[in-house]
């Protein structure tokens, strides 16, 4: 995209970016706690993600975007039915804080807000076969990012992100502790990602790593299905290519892969996202056609 709520670059007042994307995510593998196995009963494991994104430049420092992915997660073996449907609508502001010349390049920090509500009555119990938590979840985020004036950048991002409680089909469950309620508490997480590439009127380039950690949660018990109420940590490396198209105006094509190298009560999943974006200006022409009149 041409600007996420997690990377280091802007889009300017009145520019809107409508974004599909499609990927898959598969895995063979598993951590149960912090023992990586195997489960037949499951055999390969893959979920379909369709991605519609938007985004807005409010002002040139202001930018909002908002997503609501459709997911169908199956497995290749076992009895266990594929479940499908839209997930969670999730929508944050970035702000450009500051902006400033350092040595050969520029240096700029953003924050950035914002929640999730899911949109359809998606069971969150069935893991892994859910197409998500549940939660209602709020978070908050700083981005540090420098640019050389060739092309060369860095950004660096952390984040929380505060989940709600749910409520399950179940009387009673254990995480830390033994409880007897049908509202499950979901771990928060801190999560953040390191990513250096080439940018300029034609490419973006990177290659970064990511993690995401649980503050609090149960491990997978021996031989059983994970729960909502788990830690889930995991930390990947990823490449990502952005072209910006010769033949219309602001039509990029876009692409990444990443693969989970480490994680805890997670799939040791490889992913990748391909799709088509267009940034344009809707208001520009009405604005200029009324400053001629």
């Amino acid at each position: 995209m041409a600007q996420t709520a997690f990377d280091g670059f802007t889009m300017t007042k009145g520019e809107l970016c409508i974004v599909a994307d499609y990927g898959q995510s598969k895995w063979t593998e598993y951590w149960e706690g912090k023992r990586l196995r195997e489960n037949l009963n499951i055999g390969e494991f893959t979920s379909k993600i369709f991605m519609p994104m938007l985004g807005y430049g409010i002002t040139d420092r202001i930018s909002v975007f908002a997503t609501v992915p459709y997911i169908h997660n199956k497995s290749d073996a076992g009895y266990m039915a594929d479940l499908k449907g839209w997930q969670d609508l999730a929508v944050e502001a970035k702000v450009q804080l500051t902006k400033n010349r350092v040595g050969k390049g520029t240096l700029l920090s953003f924050a950035t807000v914002g929640f999730s509500i899911p949109v359809t009555d998606y069971i969150p119990d069935f893991l892994p076969y859910s197409i998500g938590l549940g939660a209602k979840t709020a978070q908050i985020r700083a981005i540090g990012h420098y640019k050389l004036d060739k092309g060369w950048f860095t950004t660096i991002q952390t984040g929380y992100i505060m989940r709600g409680k749910i409520e399950v089909d179940r009387e009673t469950y254990y995480t830390d502790d033994q409880y007897y309620s049908k509202e499950m508490a979901i771990p928060d997480v801190w999560d953040g990602s390191v990513r250096a590439g080439f940018d300029n009127r034609h490419v973006r380039l990177g290659a970064q790593y990511n993690w995401a950690i649980s503050t609090s949660g149960s491990d997978i018990r021996r031989n059983d299905m994970p729960f909502p109420g788990n830690r889930m940590d995991r930390h990947s490396v990823g490449v990502s290519g952005l072209w910006w198209t010769p033949w219309i105006k602001g039509l990029a094509l876009h692409a990444m892969g990443d693969q989970v190298v480490a994680g805890r009560n997670i799939g040791k999943s490889f992913t990748w996202m391909g799709g088509v974006q267009y940034v344009f200006k809707p208001f520009q022409k009405k604005k200029n056609e009324q400053a001629e009149n």
